[in-house]
């Protein structure tokens, strides 16, 4: 298959994460920054290569302005031309990044992010950062899951047969993450539909392995020109297309149903006609499984089907590993981990990894079109990527 888009004259040349995990007993400075040294060995180059970071600053020290990507260049040592803090994570800082490269600004960009030493050790409790400062958040004791479940209650409302696929989809992707041995979730299940419906409940219509996990660990890109790729260590993978949609600020007002189950409808579109794929094209789909309802929605959204059909689709062709419609093939951040601000670049890795035929047990076989996504409807915007090997 021949792959030609706007953004294919960029690629993903190196990629990093640290160990996954519930307490990693260290900083999310120190973190982020083994993830960025893993990923610029990946690739064969040094910092001294880098012209560009899209990078939140976990501190301490540096800026009280976030995100502060600034503050990476001046802990490298380094001068850079381009630095990306309008979403510096997952897909919106690969996309601004693979923008900038296009255009002459830069041409090697560093993304890393995590967190690490911010856990809360108390059990039962949420991560701080589920509970966001927010007008309609903190005052009423609202959390980021209560975002989602409000959406998910309107959509079970008027497909109740889907909660049945939701449980079937969390259990998949949870075995998925089970069988990884780099997976937070490692050795833990295996799981059965029945196994997550039976779980406690968290927030209607969510129990708790309908829902993803909150630890620790960092991950990091590295992205330069196809040019300049194709002299590095590793196989260039190439962002064949992507697009963004973004409706309001994120756990601020209530979302609605019917307001927010298509978003990331648009952004899907432009990143297939980008590159003139489709759906159907995709060979592992890198969700953002924040919960098992927005796989559902997120399958929908892409254009696989129509509004209330993502659940008959998921069990015909399955998600698994080996199915008709491989998803969140390292386990996800339902099982594989879920790392606050990094969490999003886990799914690129992945991407990247099944691309280049790294993945072992977990390789999709074949695998050349990986979508990977960011957010979901109860976050109100939502991110996608779709990468490729360099043709």
């Amino acid at each position: 298959m021949s792959f030609r888009g706007r953004l294919a004259d960029v690629a993903i040349v190196g990629v990093g994460s640290t160990q996954q995990a519930r307490r990693l007993g260290t900083t999310s400075l120190h973190a982020s920054l083994e993830a960025a040294k893993a990923a610029l060995a990946d690739a064969g180059l040094t910092k001294d290569d880098v012209d560009g970071i899209a990078a939140r600053w976990p501190g301490p020290g540096g800026t009280v302005f976030q995100p502060g990507s600034a503050d990476w260049a001046g802990l490298l040592g380094i001068h850079v031309d381009w630095i990306g803090d309008s979403y510096p994570q997952g897909v919106p800082a690969v996309l601004d990044a693979a923008a900038a490269i296009s255009a002459g600004l830069c041409e090697t960009v560093l993304i890393t992010g995590g967190q690490a030493g911010v856990m809360e050790a108390e059990a039962g409790k949420v991560a701080k950062y589920t509970r966001p400062a927010n007008e309609f958040v903190e005052p009423y004791g609202s959390f980021t899951s209560t975002q989602f479940a409000l959406v998910a209650q309107r959509y079970l409302h008027r497909f109740p047969e889907a909660r049945g696929a939701m449980a079937e989809v969390a259990a998949t992707i949870r075995n998925t993450g089970s069988a990884n041995p780099e997976a937070v979730m490692h050795g833990r299940g295996p799981y059965t539909a029945q196994d997550v419906l039976d779980a406690p409940k968290v927030v209607d219509p969510f129990t708790r392995l309908d829902l993803c996990l909150a630890n620790e660990g960092a991950a990091a890109l590295v992205l330069t020109t196809v040019e300049r790729a194709r002299a590095c260590r590793a196989a260039p993978v190439v962002v064949l297309g992507g697009g963004m949609e973004w409706m309001r600020q994120q756990y601020v007002d209530p979302p609605r149903y019917e307001e927010v189950r298509t978003v990331g409808a648009k952004a899907a579109r432009r990143a297939f006609s980008m590159c003139g794929l489709g759906p159907e094209d995709v060979d592992a789909f890198q969700l953002y499984d924040v919960n098992s309802y927005e796989v559902l929605r997120q399958f929908e959204a892409v254009g696989l089907c129509g509004e209330g059909e993502a659940g008959e689709l998921v069990r015909e062709r399955g998600i698994g590993v080996d199915g008709g419609l491989p998803t969140c093939t390292d386990g996800g951040v339902l099982s594989f981990s879920h790392i606050g601000w990094g969490a999003p670049t886990l799914k690129i890795i992945e991407g990247v990894r099944q691309i280049r035929g790294e993945a072992g047990h977990r390789q999709v076989e074949g695998a050349e079109v990986v979508l990977a996504a960011g957010a979901g409807a109860g976050a109100q915007y939502h991110n996608v990527v779709l990468l490729g090997p360099d043709r």
